[in-house]
């Protein structure tokens, strides 16, 4: 169990960052090392941000084109994963099909890739509304019912969360949703791909806080979802942040967990995908972590002096300490070829060479 000292923003000052505590963990790895150094460089380069925003302009602003693009890349992705992983097969009893949870679905190339697998497999899916600025969901079947998606906002789920009723103060108090989707059902696969959209049309108080809320209800959903057993594939961003790192910390407390980056798409970046294999969900650590997630999803939502959010609390130095202590050594083991991808990826950009 964590120790809680403050929430982030309120008499925090005085507290290491915790980013600055993991980076500091992390300087024993060279690899490391070598790409903060060559990312400096980047950063430090006005051709590196005129990359990064021509890529951010080409995603917010798609045609059926580039949709059918981003589709194949998600599937190619997921394909790779697979070839280093297995994770696209999880364990079913004899008899059974693979059932599949994509949350944040779409267009769909991730559920593709598993039907490509499994082609008997079920798929499942939450998605954002086009309304709302999601994507086009893609991904069709020719067999009845093998493919469903529900169109709605995941973080507004709050009897999923745990929370009935919804303070009757806040200004979306109307648009929180009871239902919860797919309850009474398990999953051998999850997959939980979301991240903020640019496109994504919500009111201004949900600015800071959406990230948080977004990772938060897709893990609840998919613990409270997930088979015994059962592989989640979570895409995530930044294995040097203190967030990562307690993630990791608590996946591997009740699964079995690796890492992987694509070496054709995203080298440059800082995403990854955390796979965990043989998820345990009723371990008390699942339930622990499960709680801690709700109610960081309450603060995020509900939290704050005007109950519109409010962000995450931090741990004590100490704590911070004991988990890099515990963990740290069996994190840059699996994060070691995540950092050599990117960093082989930068070496070959002009931004990085000529700052």
């Amino acid at each position: 169990m964590v120790t809680v000292v403050a929430e982030d923003g309120e008499n925090a000052s005085h507290l290491e960052s915790p980013g600055s505590l993991v980076r500091s963990f992390l300087q024993r790895e060279p690899i490391f090392c070598a790409l903060r150094v060559l990312k400096d460089k980047g950063w430090a380069n006005p051709d590196g941000d005129e990359h990064f925003k021509k890529q951010r302009s080409k995603a917010d602003n798609v045609g059926e084109h580039e949709q059918t693009i981003f589709y194949n890349m998600m599937r190619q992705i997921a394909e790779e994963l697979h070839s280093q992983s297995q994770a696209l097969s999880p364990s079913v009893m004899p008899g059974d099909v693979v059932r599949v949870l994509d949350l944040c679905m779409a267009p769909g190339g991730y559920s593709a890739a598993a039907l490509g697998v499994n082609r008997g497999a079920v798929i499942r899916g939450i998605s954002l509304p086009t309304s709302d600025g999601g994507h086009n969901l893609l991904l069709r079947s020719n067999r009845p019912a093998q493919v469903e998606c529900l169109f709605l906002d995941i973080t507004m789920l709050a009897s999923e969360f745990g929370v009935t009723p919804v303070p009757q103060e806040h200004p979306e108090r109307m648009r929180f949703i009871i239902d919860r989707p797919y309850f009474g059902l398990s999953f051998q696969l999850v997959f939980c791909d979301g991240q903020v959209l640019r496109t994504h049309t919500r009111p201004k108080h949900r600015d800071d806080f959406e990230a948080l809320r977004l990772t938060f209800s897709q893990l609840i959903l998919a613990l409270q979802r997930i088979a015994t057993g059962g592989t989640l594939i979570m895409l995530l961003h930044r294995l040097d942040s203190w967030d990562c790192v307690q993630l990791l910390y608590q996946f591997s407390q009740f699964a079995q967990i690796q890492l992987f980056k694509p070496q054709r798409k995203h080298a440059l970046r800082g995403s990854f995908y955390l796979v965990a294999k043989s998820l345990q969900p009723d371990h008390q650590a699942a339930q622990l972590a499960v709680q801690q997630w709700k109610e960081a999803w309450w603060r995020g939502t509900f939290g704050g002096t005007e109950g519109t959010g409010l962000t995450k609390q931090l741990i004590s130095p100490e704590a911070m300490r004991t988990i890099l202590d515990e963990f740290g050594d069996k994190l840059i083991e699996l994060a070691r070829p995540a950092w050599q991808i990117q960093f082989e990826a930068l070496m070959k950009q002009s931004f990085t060479q000529n700052s």
